[in-house]
């Protein structure tokens, strides 16, 4: 039992996975849910940090998809989402924009990290707890010249040309128009990993593709944000 608990100890599920179910669950249905799946991760971490991470996600995302959907059919409660969600997503890009400008020990966020790069997957680093207890460092060491980049302020623009022309249309809600507007906001990231993985690059050619699809979500997520509210307002205005 103190063995146990001393290997419980050194390992914690991934942070952002925990906050994002206890933002989600009913508080009634809180306690028990994350207990459950603390449990079962603890046993996985003893065989497979790796596997337990992964499926702690998992776990959290499909229970989370859950109650989203139930909380989605409230205006105002959608309406706090798209307030919150894309502001904390802000952070976290200029938080990573600024570890891959400023990496130069690849294992501080983990043993597995820099593989995990030459991938693209720069988004591995949110599993590991340094990262977490370092965030604040990465986002004051931010300067504004990493977070200007010129084709990806030209991708987002020609996402969100396409996703006004989508709100304009009166057949579309703004939950519809949310998951349209996150989904282009995520799909340059996605398919820089995409790329990455069907090429053979040198690391140093790595960084900019990375960072291409980071940027590009940064610059969507406040705009999307904007348009899902307006949305969002004239919804309202029609249900009264």
């Amino acid at each position: 039992m103190g063995q146990a608990s001393n290997k419980n100890s050194k390992v914690t599920p991934p942070f952002l996975a925990s906050k994002l179910l206890s933002l989600l669950l009913p508080e009634r249905y809180s306690d028990n849910v994350l207990g459950d799946l603390e449990e079962e991760f603890y046993q996985l971490a003893e065989q497979d940090m790796k596997l337990a991470n992964h499926w702690y996600w998992r776990q959290s995302m499909s229970t989370s998809m859950i109650y989203l959907q139930k909380k989605m059919r409230s205006i105002e409660v959608l309406g706090r989402l798209n307030f919150y969600l894309p502001l904390a997503m802000v952070l976290i890009a200029i938080s990573l924009v600024s570890l891959l400008s400023m990496l130069t020990d690849p294992e501080f966020i983990s043993p597995r990290f820099w593989d995990e790069l030459l991938q693209g997957k720069i988004h591995t680093a949110l599993l590991s707890e340094n990262f977490w207890h370092n965030f604040w460092s990465f986002i004051r060491m931010a300067e504004l010249d990493m977070l200007i980049h010129s084709e990806s302020l030209i991708i987002a623009s020609a996402c969100l040309f396409i996703l006004s022309y989508q709100a304009k249309k009166p057949q579309v809600s703004a939950a519809k128009l949310a998951i349209w507007g996150y989904m282009l906001a995520f799909t340059p990231y996605l398919w820089s990993i995409i790329y990455i993985g069907h090429n053979s690059f040198e690391a140093r050619q790595v960084g900019p593709i990375i960072a291409t699809g980071i940027l590009s979500l940064f610059y969507m997520l406040l705009p999307v944000s904007y348009l899902v509210h307006r949305q969002l307002k004239r919804q309202q205005a029609e249900q009264h």
